[in-house]
């Protein structure tokens, strides 16, 4: 048996035993007919939670006996406790204050004192008003424990909801990490291979292929850091620009680390990382300046390439995502970032980076 059922049985039983005895303790003050009533309702009185009217009106000729209170009482009580309207519970109350007032077996000898009427009024309201309050506090308690239960439940599925969204998050970051990284290392590779390819009969051959094994290499450490989330920032900028190649010149006196947050830094790196594998594969061999500075409040990067100088070696067009998850990424963090064709056939990337006040540094 369950601990609640067990507690459930036992109060019932308490009830049960307190009517029976003070219907046994008034015997002698009672008709004939009215003790076995007694003990009929003190009988059904555990039925009083599902059925509390009928329980209520079975228990009001006992209550007009002026001795037995008790079945009157728990049947208020039940009924204040369960889901009835309000109006309802306070006509009961009513009637029990009526019944338990008039001395219906005395009327006719009873002195209608000053005295004896308030006692009765007193005596009455007690015996109308604590059942009910009582059972509409029990009420009220019952009614918070399930809303402080559904208010549980609903934080458990906030919790978890976050939970699922921060997870999505993190695996939209680790694709856009895996992206930019494949498609620049990609890129070098595709180019060198070109290079390679046209350069197979020269003694440029060797030089080409050891740094074709040296980008894969830089490949492999690069998918790696991604997925160990050991994300690159301002220091790695230098070797990411001299990985591009001679023709990309760049300005990074002023990309100072002092109280740039990572992410912001990351997504610096990335913003340049993405903008030199565009510039290798829609325009191969071109004259690229990259200029990273810290201005107040902000970081600023900047990426300007030329046209190709050398057509032929054109690389394989990507899938058009790049821009628009740097886009996200900058929109992200309160940035912006804008891309605009040159008139001579080039290329323009600028990006703008919030940076925190001093004062949080």
């Amino acid at each position: 048996m369950r601990p609640g059922s067990f507690r459930t049985w036992a109060v019932e039983g308490l009830v049960v035993a307190a009517a029976v005895a003070e219907a046994l303790a008034t015997r002698s003050a009672l008709p004939g007919w009215i003790f076995p009533a007694a003990l009929t309702v003190a009988g059904v009185l555990p039925m009083r939670r599902r059925f509390p009217r009928t329980i209520m009106l079975l228990a009001l000729p006992t209550l007009a006996t002026g001795v037995l209170w008790i079945p009157a009482l728990a049947a208020l009580h039940a009924l204040a406790m369960s889901e009835r309207r309000r109006r309802e519970v306070a006509a009961a109350a009513a009637a029990v204050a009526v019944v338990s007032f008039v001395p219906w077996r005395y009327l006719d000898s009873y002195p209608w004192s000053m005295p004896d009427i308030t006692l009765g009024l007193l005596l009455s309201g007690l015996l109308a008003v604590a059942p009910a309050a009582l059972g509409l506090l029990g009420r009220a308690r019952r009614e918070l424990a399930a809303r402080l239960a559904e208010l549980a439940l609903s934080r458990e599925r906030e919790h978890r909801y976050a939970a699922e969204q921060a997870a999505l998050r993190e695996r939209e970051r680790l694709a856009r990490d895996v992206h930019d990284t494949a498609a620049h290392h990609l890129s070098l590779i595709s180019l060198r291979c070109t290079v390679l390819a046209a350069a197979a009969d020269s003694p440029g051959f060797r030089v080409e292929a050891e740094a074709l094994g040296e980008l894969s290499r830089h490949a492999a450490a690069d998918l790696r850091q991604a997925i160990r989330h050991e994300n690159p920032g301002l220091a790695q900028l230098p070797e990411l620009v001299a990985a591009a190649g001679e023709g990309v010149r760049a300005d990074l006196a002023r990309a100072d680390l002092t109280g740039c947050p990572p992410e912001i830094q990351h997504t610096a790196y990335r913003i340049v990382q993405e903008a030199l594998t565009n510039v290798r594969r829609h325009a191969p061999g071109a004259r690229t300046d990259v200029a990273v500075h810290r201005a107040p409040g902000t970081l600023r990067i900047s990426v300007r390439n030329g046209p190709p100088s050398v057509p032929g070696l054109r690389s394989e067009p990507g899938g058009g995502q790049g821009l628009p998850g740097l886009r996200a990424r900058t929109a992200a963090l309160g940035g912006t970032l804008t891309t605009a064709a040159a008139p001579d056939g080039g290329f323009a990337l600028d990006a703008v980076l919030p940076l925190p006040a001093p004062a949080s540094w």
